[in-house]
C-alpha cells in the first residue's frame, strides 16, 4: 500500500513502514464483503420456536458437557466464558477465517470499522522516545473545546497513569461510549492540568484526494476502507478534484481490506452506467442476487471520466468487487499487483449488546460470472512494489552495537535502501552499521551516537515512507493508465 497514510484521529503512531495488509469487511443487516457483512437473521422464526421448545439431538451432547463443567469441575467456572467457547469451537469447525465470533472489544472494534466512528475527543496521540503527546487536535471536538494543546505530555486517564503505556493503551482508555464522560490529565510547562470531556462521535475519513504532482490534471483519490460514509466522502472528494482542474481520476485502493456492500456498490454505481451489474451474489442454495447500477445507489451522481484502478495483494473483497465492476463494465485499466482473492461475503448477526457472530453466508461473482476467490483479480498493468517496500517494520523501541536478530537486519536494510551502507546486510550490529547509523542521524538533525533510539527507528521508518511516496512507480504508472 503506497506507504500509506495512517489515520490521525487517536491512532497510533506506527513505527513500521505500512506495506499492505489486509483486515476486510462489506455489509445483522449490515453485509460485510471480506470481513464484512450482508444482512440476515440469525435464524428463522421456525429454529426459534425449536430452541425455545427443546434442545436439537445433535446439540444434548454440548448441553449436557456444559452441566457437568459447571456442576463437577474443581474450581469455579463462568457461564458467560464457558458459552463464548462453546459458540467458539462451533465456528472453528467450520474451518472458515472469516466465520468468527466476536466479543466485547472485538465486537467495538469491528462496529467502529463499518461506521468509520468512535467514541473519542478529537486528539491524536504519538509516542515521542518514552512519552505520549498531544499531536494534533480536530477543530470543533471535545479536546479542542477543552482546552487541550499540541505538544501536552499525557500523563493520565481518569487518574490512571498512562504515561508508560503504548499508544493503543492509553488511545484505549480514552475512548468510550460516545456521551460518556473521560478525564485526562497533562503535563504543560511543568504544570499538571486535568479536563474533563464528553466523549463525542469522531469520523474517520476513509477517503483522501489530492491533484497528481506527474499530471495536475489526474486526480488520485485513496480510500482506506468502505464504511458508511465512505460513497459520501468518495463523491465530495470527486467534486473538490474536479474544481481543482482534474479530468481523469486514479482510485488507489492498495491495501483496502474492504468494508460495507452499500458503500461499495453506491460507489460503482456512480461509475457506471444505470443498468450495468455491479456484482452477484450467491447463497448455497444457487440463487443469486443481482445488483445493479442506478439511483437507489447514486442518487443521480456520475463519475464519467477516464480511471484507473492501483490494487495489490492486500487489495481484498469490496475492493475487488469495485474493481472488477469497473474492469468488466467500463475495461478500467487496473494497475499493480494481484489483489487478495475474497470472494465470499459474511454477515454480522448480534447475539446481544456485547457480542456478535460474524458468518460466511454466500459467495460473490463479478458481472461476468467470475468467482475470485483465492485467485485475485489480474492486473491489466502488472507494476511490482519496490523491494524497499516490503521491508519488515522494527518491533524493537532501540536498537544498540553488537546486538543481532531480524530488527536489526531490517535497520540494516532500510539504511542501504536510503543510501547509507550498513555493511553486510546480515542482523549483526556491526560497526559499519553504527557508521552507517551516524551518518543517517546526523542528515535528518538527531544525536549521532551510532545507537538506534526511539526517535532514529521512528525517523528512519518516515524517510522510507517518503521515499517510497516520491519514487511510487505503481501511482506513476496508474497516472499514465488513467487516460
Amino acid at each position: 500500500m503506497n506507504t500509506k497514510h495512517m489515520s490521525k484521529r487517536e491512532e497510533s503512531m506506527s513505527k513500521h513502514l505500512q506495506v499492505p495488509v489486509w483486515v476486510m469487511a462489506i455489509g445483522m443487516s449490515v453485509t460485510l464483503i471480506g470481513g464484512g457483512v450482508v444482512g440476515y437473521m440469525t435464524h428463522d422464526a421456525a429454529t426459534a420456536r425449536q430452541t425455545t421448545t427443546g434442545v436439537p439431538s445433535e446439540l444434548k451432547q454440548v448441553v449436557s458437557t456444559y452441566d457437568t463443567i459447571r456442576s463437577n469441575y474443581y474450581q469455579k467456572t463462568s457461564d458467560k466464558k464457558l458459552a463464548a467457547g462453546a459458540i467458539n469451537g462451533m465456528l472453528e469447525s467450520l474451518g472458515d477465517p472469516y466465520s468468527v465470533y466476536l466479543a466485547n472489544t472485538d465486537k467495538s472494534s469491528l462496529d467502529s470499522t463499518i461506521s468509520a466512528s468512535f467514541g473519542g475527543i478529537g486528539a491524536t496521540i504519538e509516542q515521542t522516545g518514552k512519552t505520549l503527546h498531544i499531536q494534533s487536535i480536530l477543530p470543533d471536538t471535545p479536546a479542542k473545546h477543552a482546552g487541550l494543546r499540541v505538544g501536552d505530555q499525557l500523563i493520565a486517564v481518569n487518574g490512571k497513569d498512562v504515561a508508560s503505556m503504548t499508544v493503543d493503551k492509553a488511545v484505549a482508555k480514552i475512548r468510550g461510549k460516545i456521551g460518556t464522560q473521560v478525564k485526562v490529565t497533562v503535563k504543560r510547562q511543568g504544570t499538571r492540568h486535568t479536563y474533563t470531556m464528553k466523549r463525542a462521535k469522531i469520523t474517520t475519513d476513509t477517503v483522501t484526494g489530492a491533484l497528481s504532482k506527474q499530471n495536475r490534471h489526474v486526480g488520485i483519490i485513496t480510500m482506506a476502507t468502505f464504511s458508511e460514509p465512505t460513497a459520501t466522502q468518495f463523491e465530495k472528494t470527486v467534486k473538490q478534484l474536479r474544481k481543482k482542474g482534474a479530468t481523469s481520476f486514479v482510485l488507489d485502493l492498495r491495501g483496502n481490506p474492504g468494508g460495507m456492500l452499500d458503500s461499495a456498490l453506491a460507489i460503482a454505481s456512480m461509475c457506471l452506467k444505470d443498468g450495468q451489474t455491479i456484482v452477484k451474489v450467491q447463497n448455497r442454495a444457487g440463487s443469486t442476487q443481482v445488483y445493479k447500477a442506478g439511483k437507489t445507489y447514486d442518487k443521480g451522481f456520475k463519475v464519467k471520466e477516464p480511471l484507473s484502478i492501483l490494487i495489490d495483494g492486500n487489495s481484498a473483497s469490496a475492493s475487488e468487487i469495485l474493481s472488477a465492476a469497473l474492469n468488466e463494465n467500463r475495461a478500467v485499466p487496473l494497475v499493480g499487483e494481484q489483489s487478495f482473492g475474497k470472494g465470499t461475503v459474511q454477515n454480522v448477526a448480534s447475539l446481544n449488546s456485547q457480542a456478535e457472530i460474524k458468518l460466511t453466508v454466500a459467495k460473490w461473482l463479478t458481472p461476468k460470472n467470475h468467482w475470485i476467490n483465492h485467485k485475485g483479480l489480474t492486473p491489466t498493468v502488472k507494476v511490482a512494489y519496490p523491494a524497499y517496500a516490503k521491508i519488515s517494520g522494527i518491533g524493537a523501541s532501540n536498537l544498540k552495537p553488537e546486538q543481532t536478530g531480524t530488527d536489526v537486519k531490517a535497520m540494516q536494510q532500510m539504511l542501504a535502501a536510503l543510501g547509507f551502507n550498513p555493511g553486510t546486510v546480515n542482523g549483526y550490529y556491526s560497526a559499519d552499521t553504527v557508521s552507517a547509523v551516524k551518518a543517517f542521524q546526523e542528515k535528518h538533525g538527531l544525536n549521532a551516537t551510532g545507537t538506534a533510539d526511539d526517535t532514529t527507528l521512528t525517523t528512519l521508518m518516515q524517510a522510507l515512507s517518503a521515499k517510497f511516496t516520491a519514487d511510487d512507480p505503481q501511482l506513476k504508472a496508474a497516472v499514465k493508465a488513467a487516460k
